[in-house]
Formats: C-alpha cells, structure tokens, sequence
C-alpha cells in the first residue's frame, strides 16, 4: 500500500474499532453538571487526579499570572476577553483565598456569548466562569484522566475521533456535552497552564447555560428555594426524573462494563437521543457488535453510513424491542418457531432457534439478562442496513464523504487540492484553475471547512482576466481578489439568506441575495449550480460573475493599451493577418520581376504570454531564397518562455 494511503487507513482502524472508548475519540474535557445521578458524580470526583483541592475556595492570581504574550496570537483575544471578565466577577470575591503556589488550569472558551452572560446575575456569571478552572492541578490532555473544577464538577479528558481525525475532547461528565481542545496545553508560568476549547463546558445548545450550581453555594445562595423561572430547568424534578428511569442507566452501565466488543454502539446511543423513549418498560436490546458496525466503515476513504445523525438514530430505534416478557436464550434454544415482534422504530424482528439462534437471519452471538430484566443480544451484523440503502443514503449525503489523503498539490490544504482536481476535469473552469496553479494561496486555505464561489470561464473572459499574465495573477492584487472568493466554515444553500453578509478570507465583504423564486445571488454573481460538495471538507458554489474585478482593472487596462498600439500599423492591414513586404522587385532588369519574399504574421491584439511574440522586423528580413522562405513560418514564432516583445514595421 503506497504510504500515502497508510495514515487514513490507521486512523480508520483506530476510529473504527475505538480509541479510548468509542469511534469519536477526541481529547475532551467534560464537566459534570446535571445528566448523572448525584451518586455518579460522587463517584468521578473521587477519582479527580486534583480531589485533594475539592471544596477549597482558592483561585489564581489572575492578573500576575496570566501573560499574553506567553500564548500564541491566534488564542490572545479569547484569553483577554476571560481575563477581562475574570476581573470584573472573580477579583476580589468574597470567600476565596487568592494563591500562587499551587497548580491552576483555565479552560478557556473560544467563544463566549457576552450578551447571555450579562444578562445573568452576579453569582451565576461567577459561576459560569469556576466552570473552567482546575485548581490544584496541570491538566494532562490524556484520555480517561478526570479532574475536579472550582464548581466541584467531573471534568473528564477523552481521546475521541471526529471527522476521522484523533485529538482530545473534554466532556462535562454529567452531560453528553463536550467540547473539542484546540492544539495542545499551554504552559504559562509553573504554576498556570492554559487549554483552549471550542465552545464551553457549560453549554448545551447555547452559548451560557445557566443551570449548573455550584454545591457550595447552593446553600448560601438559597437557589432551590426560590420560585424558578418557566424558561429555567428544574433540575430537582430532572434529576428524579433520571433516578425513576434506571433504563437507560442500567443499559449504559452495562456497556461501559464491556471491555470490547459493544464500544461503537455505546457511543451511538450515548449520542442520540433514545433515552427519551425509554420508559419502566421491559425491553429486549439487540446490540450490533464492533465488527458489525466496521463492515460499513471505509478501509481508506469513502462514505460511512452513521455519520449521518438522523439515519444513525433511525437504525438505533430499530435494535429496541419493547415486551412484556424479554425472551431468553434458553427459551430461543427450546423452542421450535419463531417469535415476531416490532421495534420501536416500527419494523419487524423475527427471532429464530435453528439452525442457531438468529433475529431476521442474523446469528445471536451471546446474550446477557441485566439486573432490572432487561434483555441484551449481542448479534453479528447491523439490521435494516444493507448496500441498497447505504448507496441511496449516500446519494441524499455527499457532504459525509471522507476523502482520500492528497500529497498533490498542496498537501496541508485538502480542501483547495481536491477542489483544484474537481474543477480541473470541467472545461468551463480553466481560468479558475490557472489562477489556483499560480497564485499562492494554500497557506490561507489549510486543512478543511471552507466555501468557495467559482466564476466560470465566461466570467473571467467578461474582464479579459485570460489575457493577464501569471505575474498579474500571482500578484498581491491576484492572491486578494481570490481569496474575495473563499469563506472560512461550510456552508450549504439554506445558510445563504436574503441579506446576510459574509467575510471573506480576502478581507472583503460579500452579500447574499434571494430572490421571489429563491434564486441566489452573491453580490452580482449569480449562483448557477449550488452544493458542490468537496467530499466533507468544505462545499463550493459555480457563480457567473467575478467578485471585486476592480482590483485588476487597472493591470487589464496597462495589458490591452500595449497590445493595441495606436500608431505603426499600416491601414490597409485587417487586426487578424499583417503581411510585410520583405523584398522589392528590380524595376531596372528587363527580365521578369521576381515576386518579393513575404513574411506573413498572424497576430490577435488581445494575446498573452501563453501564445506567441512579435520578434524584430530586421530578423524576418529574407533575401528572396527558397531555404530562408521555408525557414520563415518557424523564425517568427518564438517560444512562449522568451521575453513579450512588439515590434511593427513603419509606414512606408
């Protein structure tokens, strides 16, 4: 296998077979908020690798500690924007002792919703912020390590694979909520380190959620005393509500006891949201194994079926039965039919005893009875997933395409090389891919999650852009106007509305129109084929019209004038064909003239480069011979690679 193809193909087995516990395996960090029972969290905490400094009111000398030019710049203004609202919730509260000789982490957001966090009270703003510190303690991006915040919550470190790519998540342990780490831990001073996160550990589908408490404030703070909002969680009836349903619990406890084997559907069903169908119910699970679900995997690259939520959760729905009477294996060994039963996702399930025990003419590999009755089946293959359907799913879901590794042409800028080589096989792109061979632009189009809007060849032709040599293209004015051609993150067509405005990675602004029929245009480009998907790293939008052509103008105008002189033309001669007469007929011989030598140049006032040059009259000059008239067609025609030179013969 060519090494090129030997990196996808490891990260593949490793995200398909579970790195740490399941096929997304990401450092993570997680803190524990209100999804486990009381009794769980007690549990995680008791194993934090700082439980030593749970409970204590201590917090960070902020303001010596914090150095921004210890970080790098692309992280600075998220640290500033923390250490700015550090400073106005955290310095100088009241009940915390401010330390320097002991060990702090800040999980520090990119992102952080000043408009939601202002709106919150004083105690629930500081509260937000104790959420992302780990005192006591340098955390160590390293999967299963678990480490108390300030608000004595289970923050929990996890190798997870997203998008086929391994890195670390941190997972508020009480939540499915989980935030990816940015790079790696920053070491600030020897007693500050510094992890940068998308998103934050408190939110859930929201920039702030306002729900976490911290323990050792509720009291003071009198919180489950007060009447609570109708927009707020209770979270005294959600966590009985979660310590009625032990289903789940039970299931999940179950799975997390497994070893191997069942790692890849527990993290589906941890994912969905199923548990919300679950009731007192007794069920009968049927639990596709890892080998199962690593047959629809991609060896190398290709479309994997469950990366699509909604159809992940559509099969998940499918492997519950809901009964009165689980059945046993032993019942299944005894009996002799078959017993049908409907899942929760509305198809059919036909349980066999021969020739081996098998649920619609899948084998039942081994079973286990959990202690509140339900009834577990692990079995050999997905149901309700066959090629048919994957092929179809794949059609409605080419945004979920993985792609192949690319060495070729710039191998840290996967969404540029394959959207090069996509638009390199359309012959109405030719400019376009002319322009991305020349200029420079891979360093600002790395890795993947971009939108690009492709002019058409007859677009860049409207501003006689083909004429431009590749000096004008890769220029600081080419690289700018192409890049006026690139957003940063993916978007699809219902992201562009009426209206909205985009930044692009140029600098400039574009705005999106809409028109009665949903016609879309992009300042005045209009989108002719929308969705272009380059596999899952980015999508591209074929539009009709340049965007900001004005930044070239001034080079096509310096272009056009020097190859349409005004003068030394003679005018009698056509723009397409200029013969010159080389020789002169001797009107003193008596003999018959002989015709003059011509040299004839075929010329196009809008050429480039790319096509021919003029070479000065005096080398074309002949003398009338028939070796030189056979060699006069190949001299004037120089190669491309020579200097662009004009020259034209004067009037007579």
């Amino acid at each position: 296998m060519a090494p090129g193809r030997l990196l996808p193909l490891l990260v593949a087995i490793l995200c398909g077979f579970g790195v740490g516990a399941s096929p997304t395996t990401t450092p993570t960090l997680v803190s524990g908020g209100g999804g486990a029972s009381a009794e769980d969290e007690v549990l995680l905490l008791a194993t934090a690798l700082n439980r030593d400094y749970v409970g204590k009111a201590i917090l960070p000398d902020l303001g010596a500690l914090l150095r921004l030019d210890a970080l790098p710049e692309v992280h600075r203004p998220a640290a500033e924007q923390f250490r700015a609202l550090w400073d106005e919730h955290l310095t100088g509260a009241k009940g915390y002792d401010v330390v320097r000789d002991i060990p702090f982490t800040l999980i520090i957001p990119n992102r952080i919703d000043r408009v939601a966090l202002d709106s919150l009270d004083e105690p629930r703003a500081r509260e937000f912020l104790l959420e992302h510190v780990i005192p006591g303690a340098l955390v160590e991006l390293k999967d299963g390590h678990v480490y108390a915040n300030a608000n004595q919550h289970p923050v929990g470190v996890n190798l997870t694979c997203i998008n086929m790519l391994l890195g670390y998540v941190l997972r508020y342990a009480q939540d499915t909520q989980e935030v990816r780490v940015v790079g790696h831990r920053h070491n600030v001073t020897d007693s500050l380190a510094v992890v940068f996160v998308e998103g934050n550990l408190t939110e859930n589908k929201a920039a702030v959620n306002t729900n976490k408490l911290n323990k050792r404030n509720i009291q003071e703070n009198n919180r489950y005393n007060e009447p609570q909002r109708l927009e707020m969680k209770n979270a005294t009836k959600e966590l009985a509500a979660i310590k009625e349903n032990r289903i789940g619990q039970h299931l999940m406890n179950f799975l997390a006891s497994m070893k191997s084997g069942t790692k890849v559907f527990q993290h589906f069903l941890s994912s969905s949201n199923l548990s919300q169908l679950l009731d007192d119910s007794s069920y009968m699970v049927l639990i596709p194994s890892d080998t199962a679900f690593q047959r629809w995997h991609p060896i190398d690259w290709g479309f994997y079926p469950f990366s699509v939520q909604e159809f992940t959760e559509s099969v998940l729905r499918n492997h519950f039965v809901r009964v009165r009477q689980p059945p046993r294996m032993a019942d299944l060994r005894s009996g002799a039919g078959e017993q049908k039963f409907k899942t929760l996702g509305g198809e059919m399930v036909v349980l066999k005893s021969k020739p081996i025990p098998n649920v619609n003419n899948v084998s039942i590999m081994y079973d286990y009875t959990l202690s509140n009755g339900v009834e577990v089946f692990v079995i050999s293959e997905v149901l309700f997933v066959s090629e048919a359907v994957v092929s179809r799913l794949h059609q409605m879901h080419k945004d979920k395409e993985t792609p192949p590794l690319l060495a070729f042409p710039w191998f840290g800028a996967q969404f540029l090389s394959h959207s090069f080589l996509a638009l390199e096989r359309d012959n109405r792109f030719t400019q376009i891919t002319r322009f991305l061979n020349t200029a420079e632009i891979a360093q600002f189009i790395s890795g993947s999650n971009y939108t690009f809007f492709v002019p058409t060849d007859e677009a860049f032709e409207r501003y006689s852009f083909d004429i431009l040599p590749d000096n004008v293209l890769a220029s600081e004015k080419g690289v700018k106007l192409l890049l006026n051609h690139f957003i940063k993150g993916r978007l699809y067509d219902r992201d562009l509305k009426d209206g909205e405005v985009l930044d692009t990675i140029g600098g400039m602004p574009v705005k999106i129109h809409r028109t009665f029929d949903q016609n879309a245009t992009v300042n005045s480009a209009r989108i002719v084929e929308s969705e272009v998907f380059v596999y899952n790293l980015g999508t591209m939008f074929y539009v009709d019209d340049v965007l900001y052509p004005e930044l070239l103008k001034d080079e096509v105008t310096a272009i056009t004038e020097i190859k349409t002189p005004d003068k030394n033309v003679p005018e009698d001669v056509g723009s397409d064909i200029y013969t010159t007469d080389v020789g002169q007929p001797d009107q003193t011989s008596s003999t018959t003239p002989t015709p003059a030598a011509t040299s004839t140049t075929h010329r196009t006032f809008f050429t480039t480069s790319a096509d021919v040059e003029f070479v000065p009259l005096e080398i074309t000059e002949q003398n009338g011979s028939d070796d030189d008239f056979l060699l006069q067609d190949d001299e004037i025609i120089t190669p491309k690679a020579l200097p662009v030179k004009y020259y034209f013969a004067p009037k007579k």
